[in-house]
């Protein structure tokens, strides 16, 4: 996949796709795994684009895609052509969405409580406050690494999905001139039929092709009889000799 990002992401809405946090996380539930996520600690962002390396991101999709996470994209042969199955590609999409969603949510809520507390013991005035906040700030961290990549990978399936689009597209088209060919031809024979004439011109044009064919019959002949003529000749001035 070329190193390119879809860009001009709508944003509208995205604060209200997911339920506000809990009030209280335990550590353990704050810093819970989602099951079988596309989230992935390891994928960290460059710290001059801020963001996540394309090769890493290819590696983790082929990764998630060999342990079952993600379903590969299903195909279907077309005239000895294996192309994308659209109606499987759009059912799997509608469930892959709904999943991630699930997952983004599911870090978000946790990312912003760990925020909110991180802030609240960062900005207390209780020296005692300094190592939760330290310790809030290092959970902090690792969600936003996992809310990232979770933006990063929905980006890289978008990205995809546009160039399986592209391609389905140039192969419809080659479809369509193919159907519009037949149309046509198809159209030509109705608009012949639906005349009031067209016994007549059905008529004329089989006489038509009958002339065309006793002329070449005719012609064939001729042929052959001048052919003949000549071999005869030969053959009367072989005898004489």
């Amino acid at each position: 996949m070329a190193n390119q990002y879809v860009t001009n992401i709508p944003k509208k809405g995205l604060n209200n796709v997911c339920n506000p946090p809990a009030r209280f996380y335990s550590d353990a539930d704050l810093m819970k795994v989602f099951a079988k996520g596309v989230a992935s600690d390891s994928l960290i962002p460059d710290s001059r684009s801020g963001r996540i390396p394309v090769a890493q991101l290819h590696s983790h999709i082929e990764n998630l895609e060999g342990t079952g996470i993600l379903k590969k994209r299903p195909t279907q042969e077309v005239a000895q052509t294996m192309e994308t199955d659209v109606d499987k590609l759009i059912a799997q999409d509608v469930e892959l969405f709904k999943r991630i969603n699930e997952e983004y949510c599911f870090y978000e809520q946790r990312y912003k409580y760990a925020l909110r507390m991180f802030l609240e013991r960062a900005t207390s005035r209780s020296t005692s406050d300094n190592f939760a906040a330290q310790a809030l700030l290092k959970n902090t961290k690792v969600l936003n690494i996992r809310l990232n990549s979770v933006l990063e990978v929905m980006n890289y399936l978008a990205q995809s999905r546009v160039e399986v689009t592209n391609a389905n597209k140039d192969q419809i088209n080659k479809y369509n001139k193919h159907i519009n060919d037949k149309y046509q031809k198809a159209n030509n024979m109705y608009n012949l039929l639906k005349q009031d004439n067209a016994i007549i011109q059905t008529q004329r044009e089989m006489v038509r092709y009958t002339e065309e064919k006793n002329n070449y019959t005719t012609n064939q002949i001729a042929v052959w009889a001048a052919l003949n003529i000549v071999a005869l000749g030969t053959i009367f001035y072989v005898y004489r000799s």
